[in-house]
């Protein structure tokens, strides 16, 4: 699709420094729901709310609904063409992958919308308790499709993020699980993360989000019986219930009462060396 530079340029103008950041998550992440944006950006949902129905009216995104058996799915969004051409501007000088529009109808209908939503949940509260608390930020997120294309021939990590907080970091790598997968192939992607921490030397936390608390035991005690060499911690719920920056983080190994912050899982060399 062509793009008609007057009307990017005639979007560009109304932007804030803040609405770049917005559409440039939706570049690399593909899909935010209102919610999302709101925890990472805003605190006021009616702001919030107002901002995006800027961002839809200027053409920059399109926004659905998906449906539900009961109840109501806040507004998904999604960059229309001329807003990835926006993004694309904004991002020049980045080595991030190029961001892409994708129709929201073809986003409405990915079999594994609910995978993805969750893993940008997930990410979203580290922003928002990033914004809530003082010196802590997260510095780097990068999406499936990035984590691909940086280590792809050992992993394909649903995430990786760089949480800090004062003098203190962390990189992680993320697993987010809906219960789809059985256990056998949640362990079967242990081998790959062990045979990266070979070969690079850095050892990085690799942490399962799981769905439920019953879920997050069961895999528990066979992540305890595979005896990975690989850090591993797991969480369970909601996470924007469950802040992933705070206590909620078991040690695999470790009692059931031991859970700890995020930023308490650090230790080993950063993962930032590869990069």
């Amino acid at each position: 699709m062509k793009i008609n530079q007057r009307d990017l340029l005639a979007a560009a103008n109304r932007l804030t420094e803040r609405d770049r950041q917005i559409l440039h998550l939706l570049g690399q992440h593909q899909v935010l729901t209102t919610h999302q944006i709101t925890h990472a950006f805003f605190g006021n949902s009616r702001v919030a709310r107002r901002r995006i129905q800027v961002l839809d009216e200027v053409g920059l995104l399109d926004c659905f609904r998906p449906p539900l058996p009961v109840g109501t799915n806040p507004k998904h969004c999604v960059l229309t063409a001329l807003g990835a051409q926006a993004v694309a501007s904004l991002d020049q000088e980045s080595d991030l992958v190029p961001p892409r529009a994708v129709l929201a109808e073809r986003i409405a209908l990915r079999p594994d919308l609910k995978h993805l939503v969750g893993v940008n949940d997930v990410f979203c509260s580290l922003l928002g308790s990033a914004r809530e608390t003082r010196e802590a930020s997260l510095d780097l997120w990068l999406s499936e499709r990035a984590c691909a294309k940086a280590w792809g021939t050992y992993v394909r990590p649903d995430g990786f993020g760089r949480w800090r907080e004062g003098t203190r970091s962390i990189d992680f790598f993320l697993e987010y699980d809906t219960g789809v997968e059985n256990s056998a192939q949640i362990l079967a992607k242990l081998p790959g993360y062990e045979a990266m921490t070979a070969a690079t030397g850095i050892s990085t936390p690799v942490l399962f989000w799981l769905h439920s608390a019953r879920r997050e035991h069961g895999l528990r005690q066979r992540l305890a019986r595979a005896g990975s060499p690989v850090p591993i911690a797991t969480a369970s719920g909601d996470s924007t219930a469950a802040a992933p920056a705070d206590a909620v983080w078991q040690r695999v190994g470790t009692k059931a009462d031991g859970r700890v912050r995020l930023i308490d899982l650090g230790g080993g060399a950063s993962s930032g060396e590869r990069l």
